[in-house]
Order: C-alpha cells, then sequence, then structure tokens
C-alpha cells in the first residue's frame, strides 16, 4: 500500500515532538519505543537520538503505518530497528504502560503518555514531573506543569485558556478548575534509580544561559517548567517559562526547534540592527533577550518574562483599546519614518510587487478579494517608484505585545524573528489592529493618522495592504503546504483577516 504522506497532517506536525526539552537526547541515546498508541511523535524526534528500539504491537493501524514512513524519510534508517522484544537495558524509554520502565538503565528516563488515571510509580523509579497537554494529544499547544503552579500560571499570567468560555471563565477564578475540566492526556517522566541521571536538553540549556543568573533558569525544579510550541513549522522555536512556587513566570528559553537552525541566531543579530537603527528612546519598546547560547548546534535565546494586562474585558474595550491602538500607530509611524528608505525599482518589484503578481496570477481568492488584489496591483506597479521601504514586524499581532500599563498607553513589542528592513508600510498597523478587534471608526482614524505622518495619500492603503498580504500568504504557503479545494489551508489563513481589513479600508478611500 503507497502512503501519502502529506495526507496526514499529524505526521507533518512538528509540535508532536515539541517536549524533546524534558528529554535527555543527543547521538548516545540508546532509545526504546514500546506500547504506544499514538507514535506520530517520532519521525521529528528520531534525528535527535541515537538508535531506537521499536517494538510494533498488532494490530498495525494507518497511523502506526504513516509514522514508520515517515521515520523512514526523515530519519536515519540503519539507527531505527523493528525489533519483536526489548533488547535492554536503555536511556530512553516510550510507553504507554509504566511498566516498561524495567527496561531503563539506571539514571535512565522513561516518558510514559498518560491516559485517564494517574499509576503509582513502581519500586525503582523517582517521579520527575507530570505535564498536562492544551489544547489536546499528541498536536499540543502547551505542555502544562499539573501541580498548582503551573495551573494558576496557565489561566492568570499566560491567559493559555479562552477568556469567553466556561473553561477559561472557571480558570481564573479556581486554577485547579481547569484540571478537572480537561482530559487527562500529555506526559509523565520518571528516572530509574541508581545511576547518574542523563542530562536532559532543557537542563543543558539553562546551563549554558549563565549569565541570566542562579535564580528563576538555573534554580527552578522541572515540574515547574511550563511548555509552549509554536505550531506553524521548523523554524518556530519551543518556548520553555520557568514559574515560580505561586505559579508565576519569571524567566522565558526560546529554543530552536531543531539543532542547525538559523531563525534565533538570524533574530538575535537583527535586534542589534532595529536598536541601532531605532536609537535608545524608540528601542525602549523592543523586548530583546537577555542572554544567548549554542547547545549541541540548537541555538537558544533567554528573555526576563513580561507580564502584560488583559487585551480584553470591560477596561480594554471601553478605553484601553482605544489608547493602545492610537499609540501603537504613533510609534509605528515614528518607526517607519525614521527606517525609511527608498530601493531601487528593480528592488521594489521584487521584493513587493512581484508576490501580489503571483497570488493574482493563481486566480485562488474569492470573486470579491480577487477584484480588490487585481485593482491593487494595478496601484502597486504605478506606484513602485516612490514608495519606501521600512522597518517591518512582520507578525504583530497582540499575541507579540506586552500592555505594560492598563491604560493602553505603553506596551513592549516581541518576536521580532520576521522583522525586516525591506517591508512595506501600512502592512503591519492594519494586521494589529485586526488582531485587537479594533472597531471600524477607530481603526480608520489610526490608519489615517499613520498615513498622515508617513506622508502617503489615504488612496495608497489597499496597494500597500495587498503588498504585505501576498508575502505573508507566501510565506505561510511555505510553512503549512496550501490543500486543493480548501481555501483556508496555507495562506487562506489570512482571509478573514484581508476582510476586516477591507472594511477599515473603505472608509478610508
Amino acid at each position: 500500500m503507497s502512503i501519502d504522506l502529506r495526507a496526514s497532517a499529524r505526521v507533518e506536525d512538528y509540535r508532536l515532538a515539541d517536549f524533546k526539552l524534558l528529554l535527555p537526547i543527543g547521538p548516545e541515546i540508546r532509545t526504546l519505543v514500546l506500547g504506544v498508541r499514538e507514535p506520530a511523535f517520532l519521525p521529528h524526534l528520531a534525528g535527535e537520538l541515537g538508535t531506537i528500539d521499536l517494538v510494533v504491537e498488532p494490530p498495525h493501524d494507518r497511523l502506526q503505518e504513516n509514522t514508520l514512513a515517515a521515520m523512514a524519510a526523515l530519519a536515519a534508517p540503519e539507527r531505527v530497528r523493528r525489533i519483536e522484544a526489548p533488547e535492554g537495558p536503555y536511556d530512553l524509554v516510550f510507553s504507554d504502560d509504566i511498566a516498561a520502565g524495567r527496561y531503563l538503565r539506571p539514571g535512565g528516563v522513561l516518558c510514559r503518555f498518560i491516559g485517564l488515571k494517574v499509576v503509582a510509580a513502581p519500586a525503582g523509579l523517582t517521579p520527575v514531573g507530570r505535564w498536562r497537554a492544551y489544547p489536546d494529544w499528541p498536536a499540543f499547544r502547551v505542555l502544562i506543569p499539573d501541580n498548582l503552579a503551573g495551573w494558576r500560571a496557565a489561566a492568570r499570567d499566560l491567559r493559555l485558556f479562552p477568556s469567553r468560555s466556561a473553561t477559561g471563565l472557571r480558570a481564573r477564578l479556581w486554577p485547579r478548575a481547569a484540571a478537572r475540566l480537561l482530559p487527562e492526556l500529555g506526559i509523565a517522566l520518571y528516572r530509574r534509580d541508581g545511576g547518574e541521571p542523563l542530562p536532559t536538553l532543557l537542563a543543558a540549556l539553562r546551563l549554558a544561559l549563565a549569565s541570566i543568573g542562579e535564580d528563576a533558569i538555573r534554580s527552578t525544579p522541572p515540574e515547574r517548567w511550563l511548555l509552549a510550541s509554536g505550531r506553524l513549522g521548523p523554524g518556530n522555536p519551543i518556548l520553555a517559562f520557568s514559574l515560580d512556587e505561586d505559579g508565576r513566570p519569571r524567566r522565558l528559553i526560546k529554543a530552536a526547534r531543531f539543532a542547525g537552525g538559523q531563525h534565533l541566531q538570524a533574530e538575535a543579530e537583527q535586534l542589534d540592527r532595529i536598536e541601532r537603527a531605532l536609537g535608545p528612546a524608540e528601542a525602549v519598546r523592543v523586548i530583546r533577550p537577555t542572554d544567548s547560547a549554542v547547545v549541541a548546534g540548537r541555538w537558544a535565546l533567554a528573555y526576563t518574562y513580561e507580564p502584560t494586562h488583559a487585551f480584553f474585558g470591560i477596561r480594554w474595550r471601553l478605553r484601553s483599546r482605544t489608547r493602545f491602538c492610537l499609540a501603537m500607530a504613533d510609534w509605528l509611524a515614528t518607526l517607519g519614518y525614521t527606517t525609511r528608505q527608498q530601493p531601487t525599482r528593480a528592488n521594489i518589484q521584487a521584493r513587493h510587487v512581484a508576490p501580489l503578481q503571483r497570488l493574482v496570477a493563481r486566480g485562488i481568492l474569492p470573486r470579491n478579494v480577487q477584484h480588490r488584489a487585481e485593482t491593487a496591483l494595478d496601484d502597486l506597479q504605478r506606484l513602485a517608484p516612490s514608495l519606501p521601504m521600512v522597518l517591518e514586524h512582520g507578525d504583530l499581532g497582540i499575541y507579540n505585545t506586552r500592555l505594560t500599563r492598563a491604560d493602553g498607553s505603553d506596551f513592549r513589542v516581541l518576536d521580532w524573528g520576521s522583522s525586516t528592513f525591506e517591508g512595506i508600510p501600512l502592512g503591519d498597523l492594519a494586521y494589529l489592529l485586526c488582531s485587537a478587534r479594533a472597531p471600524k471608526a477607530l481603526a480608520r482614524r489610526c490608519l489615517g493618522d499613520y498615513l498622515v505622518r508617513m506622508h502617503l495619500p489615504t488612496g495608497d492603503a489597499p496597494a500597500l495592504w495587498f503588498s504585505y498580504l501576498a508575502r505573508r500568504w507566501e510565506e505561510l504557503d511555505g510553512i503549512r503546504t496550501p490543500i486543493a479545494g480548501d481555501p483556508t489551508s496555507g495562506g487562506g489563513l489570512l482571509l478573514p483577516i484581508e476582510g476586516r481589513v477591507a472594511s477599515y479600508l473603505d472608509g478610508l478611500t
């Protein structure tokens, strides 16, 4: 039977193995996979381990076959053995059954995939910690420590649950309520007694990030680290938040998902350029790392956690949102005016006109959007000789913003990994206003003020917006492969945002 790997979103989902920070990994780690019902995590972890003994028990379902095919494509086939019974001892064991811990060497680690009940650890195994998956397993977005500190952080500071849901409302009042409402799925780690433990990837990163000091990163035990997983592709980092005893986040480690990736190194270097370009007065709003390190070819950045006031609630709707959006429009105009440069026609053509030409030529947009895109392309080609390039964040949603004053007048911006000095005016602001769900009147005021500050006519706004949209569309297509017949796949994720921006721009032009 031929297997189409692209037909399985689970096989393509990098989040499946993003609990790797909690594990000892490396070419010397001998691994056993035994009695695992959902093995789809393996392809994205196999390349970071040594030999892997895989016991495939009947019945063989399609998920197992897809997983095995993906492992053959992504991992070195000579390091993966399909065997009938374990040939221990092993450094690392994956299993649904805690009894599989008997195959560990002293100091080895069992990663048990937890189900619907807690089981006691047998003699010789010491519990390391438990993490519950949200929203589901194995394609989780976060792994929450299954203790009071973890659930407090998830419900209060990190606000991981939808604020309008029953889970979100109850969790704010009683954090453990979230644990009672959610399925008990995730992982539990155990260490075999009697030997020297192998260092986990998280432990190695903590030691390497030395300049952060001895407080939150070095001294926080494993069971008080909350993991968050980027969902889009191999370039997204894994985030690890250290929590104090009361569940308040103190530090953050942003670690490359795979060794050899250059994304975090590029982000650190870009932040240096941004600070120099903006100067201290404007760069103060840019959140940058306090330290960086490379561990086994994997880049990591350390941050002091910056708390935020909520982007929801009565105060936000009535007062804070207006001040925040106006302040952001003013700051982005200052950034744009400070960093604007006049590119060559060839550069503006390649960077901004060509992506929109490609999007229009595909003919995949809904009819009304296609018409707006074609009109914007005509305008963009006419405006190209006079358009400036500016510093652009590239992913400026409220999820990458910290509201440092409750009244909305002050903020900080993080995650500059997608930023470029060859951006287009207006794109960041339009995207942010959608993320903040700004009312039309407020959005039009912000966009109008921005364009005045940038000395750009309001009639140019659609061309600027579609230039930004087309580049982001191509970026998303490259991260999540478009599916034929599904207009919301790949870059199609941006269609609802385009619809909201269109309502903003109608009032400008």
